[in-house]
């Protein structure tokens, strides 16, 4: 199943505020993967520790 979520928070990259959005599917074993994000995750540096992107795979 896919759905979107919306999240806000603080951006290490844009050093600033704002708002995620991402589509997000969630497996029948309850895991989550983003499949798309309106942001540069997998080619940021900070992908890795983004709290956004943790946010949206709560």
């Amino acid at each position: 199943m896919e759905e979107e979520v919306f999240v806000s928070g603080f951006c290490k990259t844009q050093n600033q505020s704002r708002m995620l959005i991402c589509e997000v599917c969630v497996r029948e074993d309850g895991t989550k993967e983003i499949l798309s994000s309106d942001c540069a995750y997998g080619k940021c540096e900070h992908s890795s520790t983004c709290l956004l992107i943790r946010q949206a795979l709560e």
